[in-house]
């Protein structure tokens, strides 16, 4: 037996050794159809698993609901704002977005299982993908909350606010080293490598962030808001409001005392506000706006068919600034009308120097108007200076509603009427009052 085992293993060793490199190839063909097979039951049990995460993020996100997919010209109320498509998008919300020409693969949502009684007959249709719309009951609507990225924005901006940002960006992108990005809340540009500025749209409004020291023009004419609080706003503080044209140039100044030194280059000739107007549901499909949530309301119950709008940026805190429109002109007979008491109480600053009654007068505010330029401060001894009919010995000065005001101007007196501060607020400037003395 053992002979036996023996013959045979010098006759293997002799196959062996006289076909080599046959045995090698056979043994190379072997060992790759076997990682293939691995490869293929990896990749199998992966896609497994990403579906089943998948599956468990839409039940956490409330992706997978009662809904009804429907096309866009079947939706209740047509292409209104009430019934729009849910893009089941839980991608990070500052990836980069292009203005108007994204187009973005929303993620499918799988669906969970609902009874029968609960759930409404559904009808699918393959809209970019597939893009879920929910059909309300009768007598009620869906009431969304609405993420808009900042290329959205501006895309439904009013075209004087488009006209601002696109003469502002041509001014910052007449600089040498500067470039811009455009991210989910923002456009930022950089000025090599650091931050120089951003645009970001809160509301209506556009707003303008720039790398400069906002205390630094605390109680100047340019309104600004400091931002240092937002992290995100660390390298760019000073945020400033464009409302009006006026604005917008006093906006090229602050860019040009952020740039002061650098060096020129060709502005661009593009118009960049050429951007069309597309509606909510168009915005939604190609991913520019994302759904937060939303809830089934009772027409019955009166509520409007309003959106909301996330803004992670500022935690949903306003900013410390005017939400008034600015007027060119304001008379005192309009103020009264145009702005509340209470809100005009709120808007009277309160200063660093203290009142001295020895000796009062007044001024109306059609006055300085008069003799003051716009952007200036006033201050009892300028005023002392300037209007001929003050005494040089006053110390106390109350300003008056009266005439009209057509210019911004910063006010500082012991005290203000009410339709006075309207006055001053409405055409953009400020009002700000010394402290008394106890």
């Amino acid at each position: 037996m053992d002979l036996s085992l023996l013959s045979v293993w010098e006759d293997i060793k002799s196959f062996l050794a006289g076909n080599l490199q046959l045995v090698i190839l056979v043994a190379g063909a072997v060992l790759a159809v076997a990682a293939i097979i691995i490869i293929a039951a990896c990749v199998t049990a992966i896609k497994r698993r990403r579906a089943a995460d998948g599956r468990d993020t839409a039940a956490r996100e409330g992706a997978a609901c009662d809904r009804e997919e429907l096309p866009a010209e079947e939706q209740p109320g047509g292409a209104e704002e009430g019934s729009v498509p849910v893009a089941c998008d839980a991608s990070a919300p500052d990836a980069d977005v292009q203005p108007a020409v994204a187009e973005a693969q929303p993620d499918i949502p799988q669906e969970t299982d609902v009874p029968a009684a609960e759930e409404p007959a559904r009808q699918e249709y393959p809209v970019q993908g597939k893009v879920m719309f929910i059909k309300p009951r009768p007598g009620m609507f869906i009431r969304y909350r609405y993420n808009r990225s900042f290329a959205a924005k501006l895309i439904q901006s009013e075209d004087k606010v488009k006209r601002w940002y696109s003469e502002l960006k041509r001014e910052l992108l007449s600089y040498k080293k500067v470039a811009a990005r455009v991210s989910w809340r923002h456009e930022s540009f950089r000025y090599g490598r650091p931050t120089a500025a951003k645009f970001v749209i809160r509301g209506k409004t556009l707003c303008l962030c720039l790398a400069l020291d906002p205390a630094a023009y605390a109680e100047s004419k340019y309104i600004v808001s400091d931002m240092s609080r937002y992290s995100k706003f660390a390298a760019t503080p000073l945020l400033y409001r464009i409302k009006n044209e006026r604005r917008c140039r006093y906006a090229k100044e602050l860019i040009a005392k952020l740039f002061e030194g650098a060096e020129a280059a060709v502005p661009p000739e593009e118009d960049f506000s050429a951007i069309p107007y597309e509606d909510t549901q168009s915005l939604v499909g190609k991913g520019l706006i994302r759904i937060v949530s939303y809830e089934e309301v009772s027409v019955a119950e009166g509520a409007a068919e309003e959106e909301y709008e996330d803004d992670d940026d500022f935690g949903g805190e306003d900013f410390d600034d005017d939400d008034e429109d600015e007027l060119e002109e304001v008379s005192a007979a309009d103020a009264g009308a145009l702005m509340a008491d209470d809100r005009a109480k709120l808007r009277v600053q309160q200063g660093e120097a203290f009142s001295d009654k020895a000796k009062s007068a007044v001024v109306n505010i059609d006055t300085l108007g008069q003799f003051f330029e716009e952007g200036e401060r006033v201050t009892l001894d300028e005023v002392k200076r300037r209007v001929p009919f003050i005494a040089k010995n006053v110390t106390y000065i109350k300003v008056l509603a009266r005439g009209t005001l057509n210019k911004p101007l910063i006010v500082v007196a012991d005290d203000f009427s009410l339709e006075a501060v309207k006055m001053i607020v409405l055409t953009g400037g400020r009002a700000i009052k010394n402290r008394r003395k106890n």
